[in-house]
């Protein structure tokens, strides 16, 4: 059962991915009952984020904080500075990195959740020290939480 929830800045679970991201795990699978995902997540400049994907199952949204996100939405690019939304549906292609040279934040959502939370977790472990997954352990890690590379 969902109760009410209130995080306030800089606390919450966090996951490192890499050393050049850092997600706050704001509104975890438990906390919704499944239903809503919801995650701040820091990058590095020139981070890379997400290479182009989709989710068969969940729409997803973001919306920049700060810095510089630059956005594979379908076939085009589009920069967001703080204040930019981005709607992306099921099966709609995306993805995103840091285009600039200082930090960026960016929130994200998910609905539905489908354990979006353990996908960060689980990215969290393969790149622990530094660690590279190969591309296969990638591709299985992400179709388990509703991500297909393209």
């Amino acid at each position: 059962m969902s109760i009410p929830l209130f995080v306030p800045p800089g606390e919450g679970e966090f996951v490192n991915i890499r050393d050049t991201k850092k997600t706050y795990l704001k509104l975890t699978t438990p906390d919704s009952d499944g239903e809503f995902g919801f995650f701040e997540h820091h990058m590095a400049p020139e981070a890379s984020g997400a290479s182009p994907h989709v989710h068969k199952k969940a729409t997803e949204m973001f919306y920049v904080v700060r810095g510089e996100i630059e956005f594979i939405i379908g076939d085009r690019k589009e920069v967001g500075t703080p204040g930019a939304f981005a709607f992306i549906p099921k099966n709609a292609p995306h993805g995103f990195t840091n285009a600039g040279s200082e930090p960026a934040t960016l929130l994200i959502m998910f609905y539905p959740m489908n354990n979006r939370d353990d996908y960060f977790r689980g990215l969290g472990r393969l790149t622990r020290d530094g660690r590279n997954p190969s591309l296969e352990e990638l591709a299985e890690h992400m179709a388990k939480y509703d991500q297909y590379m393209l």
